[in-house]
């Protein structure tokens, strides 16, 4: 008898024959999906068979370590199936240590067991692949005689994200089946397995009537104008309608304010409906937005009947180890999972198990981003390949929602590159429908003449209700330290806890509500999922999307008739932008400027203006060590290198003083080394997160204790040591560092 896994609690040893069944009728299951069942069946029956050796059972008796048990399996399906069997043996191969490399002569040369030893310093399990099948077939053991391989057609016409993203479908139908059976073995008291209980279905027609009835609440309740409404309304009802349009590539490009939420919703469950699709995912790029838009779609359709229906999967997000809904996360096995970007598309590129679980489960979805103009340039033409073949060869459909649509239609060819299916979406809101036009709520003021903090400072006093934007927290400090503060004036910026920063808010809020003198000096964060509604707002000069996106909190309900926002050139020793590409697209921004004033409600303006953003920005070469591991078909450098925040953050405790009892006992705790979940999610909401520079020189750690754990391994995590440095006004004080990487982030 050979073993694949040790005693459970009942003292029962799992027989291999038994884990590469279980393990097989669930990839078989999640590969039926996209039609691939008889591969998974295969790369299921095949993971484990280097367990049918005397040196692996000796790893269960605790006699031998750092065996390689996954490369002889991989080499029986390159045997077998020759190059139909290459995605098989690179999933194999990669389901403890990660996919490696793709190319046909280096997979050969990374299976061939020639020396005793892998490359890694593990002793491989057995290099006698016969044996192994022998033994496999003489416990009961079957193998298809041929199997069929899409990726071998991908692979041949060198199209490296289709073929890629096949080899990591396959693979997390496969790592996905193996966490789930081997857990279910070592969660039972008995023989027989124990598995975890499945996510809930999507049900679209009872959520359908719920969100029917939530809208009619909402119409009853809204504060919006007569116009604001109607739009709203409109948008919605569309949305709702051509829910019923064929799987495949959206667009929906509608104005700030003007509903798109619910809307989005509505055309995802209408959607799934007609379409027979499983899933709703909604991608977010700030935590803000998910935590507001989580909370409206838990308030549309609950009360619930099954527990985590709606799952949010974000940093902010911590379950106790056997809590139901951090099982849900592990693999995105619920009806609605809402996420941030960085989570979506680093899983769409991952090498590693753990994060490519969830992969297989965006297969016959529906997956709608919000803000789709935050991709990083640099990514921009893999990560929409990935997306087009997400519909083109796994039944899903892609919605991107935003009011400054991306022209990413211009780049159909180079995504080609990847992928056969182009980009080329449909867009779903009618021009007859005339959104912009209709939401004409402020008149932008295009400034020429550039402006002194000082300057600025004055022309804020004279307003009794009025947002600033600036594009750096530098900015923001020194534009609300020129202003008095006893009167209503306030600083907003990621330099403040999430705690301060909500507690500002809701201040903010309901001094606006009252009619109270209120006056907001913020940086970006403001501009996106925050419910402000201002008469007047002034914006640095900025890309187009940000002064569009600025403009949404201005006369956001149409309550006056117009308001201003007024766009504003600071001083040139002052003009500074947070990333190379956001001051590219603030140059081409200022060359339209040129001609003439720009007319932030008209799509071909804004089509224009993205069109000159991506000739100019050479979208193609930003990144030549991505493009060269992806046609390298390297999973581990592509894992390294796709990064949608590319700089290295540190997580600061600061001591925010309504929270200042909390503070001091998660310092306690820290100092101790019980970092925990509990304690993760109680400290984000105390934390400051800054991008550092080398220790050695960045002064910023003159200021800062490390936390490190029990092992005395570093966290990421450190404590602000000095409570003064702090402020009740604007957070981390920046004077305190003279790191301009901290200053401009």
């Amino acid at each position: 008898m050979y073993y694949a896994h040790s005693e459970n609690d009942a003292g029962y040893k799992e027989s291999v024959i038994e884990h590469l069944s279980a393990v097989t009728k669930l990839a078989e299951e999640y590969a039926s999906v996209w039609g691939a069942e008889t591969e998974a069946r295969t790369t299921g029956l095949l993971h484990d068979i280097g367990k049918y050796s005397d040196l692996f059972q000796k790893v269960l008796s605790h006699e031998e370590i750092h065996v390689d048990h996954a490369t002889p399996g991989a080499l029986a399906a390159l045997k077998k199936y020759g190059k139909s069997g290459m995605a098989a043996a690179l999933a194999i191969q990669g389901h403890h240590d990660g996919l490696q490399r793709g190319f046909h002569r280096d997979l050969e040369a990374s299976v061939k067991m020639d020396e005793e030893i892998s490359p890694s310093g593990k002793r491989y399990s057995c290099r006698n692949t016969e044996l192994l099948l022998d033994r496999f077939y003489e416990d009961g053991g079957s193998l298809p005689e041929q199997i069929t391989s899409n990726y071998t057609n991908e692979y041949i016409n060198k199209r490296y994200i289709s073929s890629m993203l096949y080899v990591r479908m396959l693979f997390s139908a496969l790592v996905d089946a193996d966490f789930i059976a081997t857990e279910a073995h070592f969660n039972s008291a008995s023989q027989a397995p124990v598995s975890r209980k499945k996510g809930a279905e999507l049900n679209p027609q009872r959520d359908l009537e719920r969100l029917g009835e939530y809208m009619a609440f909402i119409k009853a309740s809204s504060k919006a104008s007569a116009n604001i409404a109607s739009m709203r309304n409109d948008l919605f009802d569309t949305c709702l309608k051509v829910g019923q349009y064929p799987k495949g590539l959206f667009t929906l490009t509608a104005p700030t304010g003007s509903g798109k939420t619910l809307a989005m919703l509505a055309f995802a469950l209408k959607h799934a409906q007609v379409n027979g699709l499983k899933r709703i995912i909604f991608v977010l790029p700030f935590l803000n937005i998910i935590e507001q838009t989580g909370k409206i779609y838990k308030d549309v359709l609950e009360p619930l009947p099954d527990r985590g229906y709606v799952l949010e999967d974000h940093s902010l997000m911590e379950w106790p180890d056997d809590n139901y809904l951090r099982y849900l996360s592990e693999n995105w096995d619920a009806p609605i999972v809402i996420t941030t970007t960085v989570k979506f598309f680093e899983t769409l590129f991952s090498n590693r198990p753990s994060v490519c679980r969830r992969l297989h489960n965006m297969a016959k979805s529906v997956i709608l981003f919000d803000e789709a103009q935050t991709m990083p340039p640099d990514l921009v033409i893999p990560t929409l390949a990935a997306l087009s073949e997400l519909c083109g060869g796994y039944g899903s459909s892609v919605l991107f929602s935003t009011a400054t649509q991306p022209a990413f239609g211009i780049l159909d060819q180079d995504v080609k590159y990847y992928t056969v299916s182009g980009w080329t979406p449909k867009e779903i809101v009618p021009r007859e429908l005339d959104l912009f036009n209709r939401s004409q709520r402020v008149e932008v003021i295009w400034q020429r003449d550039r402006i002194s903090w000082e300057e600025l400072a004055d022309e804020l006093t004279r307003q009794k209700q009025v947002l600033s934007i600036v594009n750096i927290k530098k900015h923001a400090q020194k534009l609300y330290k020129c202003l008095d503060k006893t009167d209503g004036t306030f600083h907003l910026s990621t330099t403040m806890c999430p705690a301060h920063r909500l507690d500002v808010l809701e201040t903010v809020k309901a001094r606006l509500e009252d009619r109270q003198t209120c006056r907001l000096i913020s940086t970006q964060c403001v501009e996106t999922g925050v419910d402000l509604d201002f008469p007047a707002v002034f914006r640095a000069i900025a890309p187009l999307e940000a002064i569009i996106q600025a403009s949404g909190r201005c006369n956001r309900n149409g309550k006056n008739n117009r308001g201003k926002i007024n766009v504003f050139i600071p001083l040139n020793d002052e003009e500074i932008y947070p990333t190379k590409d956001y001051q590219l697209a603030t140059i081409v921004l200022k060359e339209m400027l040129q001609k003439g004033d720009i007319d932030i409600y008209n799509t071909d303006v804004i089509n224009d203006y993205y069109s000159r953003f991506f000739k100019d920005a050479r979208l193609d070469d930003k990144n030549q060590k991505l493009k060269a591991a992806i046609e390298a078909q390297d999973y581990q450098e592509v894992s390294k290198l796709y990064h949608w925040i590319p700089q290295r953050t540190v997580n600061i405790l600061v001591p925010y003083q309504p929270k200042i009892d909390t503070y001091r006992e998660l310092c306690r705790i820290a100092r101790k080394g019980e970092i925990n979940r509990k304690w993760l999610n109680a400290a984000r909401q105390l934390s400051v997160g800054i991008f550092i520079n080398d220790k050695k020189n960045d002064s910023v750690y003159d200021y800062l204790e490390e936390i490190k754990d029990k092992k005395g391994e570093s966290t990421g995590w450190y404590i602000l040591l000095n409570e003064k440095a702090y402020s009740s006004d604007i957070g981390f004080d920046t004077s305190i560092s003279d790191c301009e990487q901290f200053y401009t982030a």
